[in-house]
C-alpha cells in the first residue's frame, strides 16, 4: 500500500459531519428551554456532557479504523492487525487520550468541555440575546469535537506504529492549495518515530507514514 495515496481522514470526516448534525440538534434544545438561575447550569452542562459522550463513541470508531490503516501501511496481516487493534484501541485508551493536553489545542478535552459549559451558562444569565450566545457556543464546541476527530486519527496511527515497532516515519502533506508554508516544508521529511513533530495548527491534514 502506497502511504502517499491514502486518505486517513475519511472516517474522521464522516464522524465530523455526524457530530455536527448531533450538536445542532442538542444545542437547538437549549433555545427552547425556560431559563432560571436554578436550572441554567445543570441544563447546559447536561447538553455538553451528552454531546461529549457521543463524541467519545465516535472517537473510538475513528481510532480503530485509523489503527488498522496504519497497520496495513506497516504491512501487517489483517487478522493480526485486528487483534492488535482490539487490544490497543479501547474505551479506556480513548479516555486516557482525552485526559492529556493536546499538542494542537493545548488543552484537555474534559477540562475544556466543563469550561465551555460554564462559560455558556454565565453568558445565558448575563445576556438578553440567548440564541446568539447559544449559536456562538455551538460553533466553538463543534470546532472542538471536530478537531478531536482529526486528533484521534493521528493518535491511533502513532499508537499502531509504536506497537508495530516502526523506527522511522515520513511526513506527508495533502499537497493542495491549503497547505501552509510550514507543513509544505515538512513534506517528505523523515523522523525517528519518538521524535516526530506535532501538528502545527488546527485542521491540519498532514499525516505520517512508516519508513520501511
Amino acid at each position: 500500500m502506497d502511504g502517499r495515496k491514502v486518505n486517513p481522514y475519511e472516517a474522521c470526516d464522516r464522524a465530523i459531519r455526524a457530530l455536527n448534525r448531533e450538536n445542532v440538534e442538542l444545542f437547538g434544545r437549549l433555545k427552547m428551554a425556560k431559563w432560571d438561575q436554578v436550572h441554567v447550569i445543570r441544563t447546559v452542562t447536561d447538553v455538553y456532557r451528552k454531546s461529549a459522550g457521543r463524541a467519545k463513541k465516535r472517537y473510538l470508531g475513528i481510532a480503530f479504523d485509523a489503527y488498522l490503516l496504519a497497520m496495513a501501511l506497516c504491512g501487517e496481516e489483517p487478522k493480526k492487525a485486528r487483534k492488535m487493534a482490539e487490544k490497543a484501541i479501547t474505551a479506556a485508551w480513548v479516555d486516557r487520550m482525552l485526559k492529556r493536553p493536546d499538542d494542537v489545542l493545548l488543552y484537555r478535552f474534559d477540562t475544556e468541555t466543563d469550561r465551555k459549559a460554564m462559560r455558556l451558562a454565565e453568558s445565558i444569565e448575563a445576556t438578553e440575546n440567548v440564541n446568539r450566545e447559544i449559536d456562538k457556543a455551538l460553533r466553538y464546541w463543534s470546532f472542538q469535537t471536530g478537531q478531536y476527530c482529526i486528533n484521534f486519527t493521528d493518535y491511533a496511527m502513532m499508537q499502531a506504529y509504536r506497537d508495530a515497532g516502526v523506527e522511522m516515519v515520513e511526513w506527508v502533506t495533502q499537497q493542495d492549495e491549503r497547505v501552509c508554508e510550514t507543513c509544505g516544508d515538512l513534506d517528505g521529511e523523515r523522523f525517528r518515530t519518538e521524535d516526530a513533530p506535532p501538528k502545527q495548527h488546527p485542521n491540519c491534514r498532514c499525516y505520517l507514514i512508516p519508513v520501511r
